[in-house]
């Protein structure tokens, strides 16, 4: 049993180790920001982020204290900021946090012909 145990924690540290090699340095967070965020959240990207080097299906920090703990009439102008940040439509944040976007943002979107 004990080196069954051995066994499993060795294993489990060596897929730690090859799944950290993915997990980027920077989050999507607010402009202003200049000090750690304090609640963030790593998820698979559904999104390219290119200005940080992100494919689509690679690992993803967001600081969902500047994503999500905003007031709704302080959520269009944050969001509309980190997504210039980061060369993103607003949209992307959404598909990011795999949450439905809100009106304002499905009114910028192009009309399809």
């Amino acid at each position: 049993m004990r080196l069954k145990a051995s066994f499993l924690l060795a294993m489990g540290c060596s897929i730690s180790a090859a799944g950290w090699a993915n997990v980027p340095e920077e989050c999507i967070q607010a402009p202003e920001r200049q000090s750690y965020c304090p609640h963030t959240l790593y998820r698979v990207a559904r999104v390219e982020i290119p200005s940080l080097a992100i494919t689509k299906g690679n690992m993803v920090c967001l600081c969902l204290t500047d994503l999500t703990d905003l007031p709704a009439n302080r959520q269009q102008d944050a969001f509309t900021a980190i997504a210039r940040e980061y060369a993103l439509p607003p949209l992307a944040l959404f598909r990011l946090l795999e949450i439905s976007p809100p009106e304002w943002v499905q009114n910028e979107l192009p009309v399809q012909p």
